[in-house]
């Protein structure tokens, strides 16, 4: 299995592209970069950040249990304040970036979900080849 793994990442990298790995959203890390960013899809393709990429998890924050839900609004406001971590760094030129918050819906609190996550998102597709994160 691992030499099939070896095989296939040398392949990749030869072929001009990274090696990509399907990673379920609840298990996205703060850092990772994505081809193809789909927000509304249940997993994504994680690739190298130096690798061609339209969108980077920069910010995650996930409320206590106790919490009780604070509302639609709050959490918009809340998911898109982690975009402002000083720890990002945007190039001059943002114009073709935005900023998208993704956060629990109420049925999704009452049922445990308490993650609150912000992307960088290139409106122009896979055009990113380098992180926003310091």
């Amino acid at each position: 299995m691992a030499v099939g793994l070896i095989v296939w990442g040398i392949s990749a990298l030869m072929a001009g592209g990274s090696p990509k790995s399907s990673v379920q959203v609840t298990a996205y890390a703060k850092g990772d970069c994505f081809a193809d960013f789909d927000a509304a899809a249940n997993s994504g393709d994680k690739v190298d950040c130096t690798a061609a990429h339209s969108a980077q998890l920069v910010g995650v924050e996930k409320a206590s249990d106790s919490e009780a839900y604070p509302g639609r609004e709050a959490l918009a406001q809340r998911s898109g304040q982690l975009c402002k971590d000083p720890g990002v760094t945007l190039p001059q030129d943002t114009s073709h970036l935005k900023q998208r918050s993704a956060y629990p819906s109420q049925d999704g609190w009452k049922g445990g979900d308490r993650r609150m996550d912000c992307y960088i998102v290139s409106t122009d597709g896979n055009t990113l080849t380098a992180s926003v994160l310091r």
